[in-house]
């Protein structure tokens, strides 16, 4: 994964949000994912598919625009590129275009920058960042494996309270400075 890649990927959904309707010649020689279903992408924590391509079982890439029609019939837009898609095996499918928010294209390169990886799922928390124990763990994962931690945190909590991300700085400050600080 590049920056250049998430931009394109960006661009593309930005025009698709004007209006913009891809031809056949875009997506017509993308590979085909049969089979697929919503899934979670292992490094990132964003939606993803995942399904068969050329009989392998597969995950794409983050998922940042989507067209469906009955079955489960389309085109995907991925951080890295199109993929067609053939009958969906996921019962919680819904027809139609589906955008990411315009504000992930922010998170999406924050997060490549500051090299993040989405902790496990057991490490997401369901209570507030102040009384549920798994924020303080999953910022000891995020200290560990990225290499901006603070920007890292920011984009986990983003991600996970659905904010953009200068909201998500905001309102993490002061939790990611009192794991920071040390008073005598």
């Amino acid at each position: 994964m590049t920056r250049a890649l998430i931009e394109a990927a960006f661009e593309d959904r930005d025009r698709l949000a004007a209006g913009w309707e891809p031809t056949g010649h875009v997506w017509g020689d993308a590979p085909i994912l049969n089979r697929w279903a919503y899934g979670v992408h292992p490094l990132s924590g964003t939606m993803a598919l995942v399904g068969f391509l050329s009989g392998q079982a597969r995950t794409c890439s983050p998922v940042v625009a989507m067209l469906t029609g009955p079955g489960g019939i389309g085109w995907c837009r991925t951080l890295t590129g199109w993929i067609r898609l053939v009958l969906t095996s996921d019962e919680l499918h819904r027809q139609g275009r589906h955008l990411l928010p315009a504000h992930a294209r922010e998170l999406e390169l924050a997060a490549f920058d500051a090299g993040y990886r989405a902790p496990r799922r057991s490490l997401r928390p369901d209570g507030p960042i102040g009384t549920d124990a798994r924020w303080h763990e999953a910022a000891d994962y995020i200290e560990r494996t990225a290499r901006d931690a603070e920007i890292g945190f920011a984009v986990f909590y983003a991600r996970q309270k659905r904010l953009a991300l200068a909201d998500a700085r905001k309102a993490s400050e002061v939790f990611w400075l009192s794991r920071t600080l040390t008073f005598d």
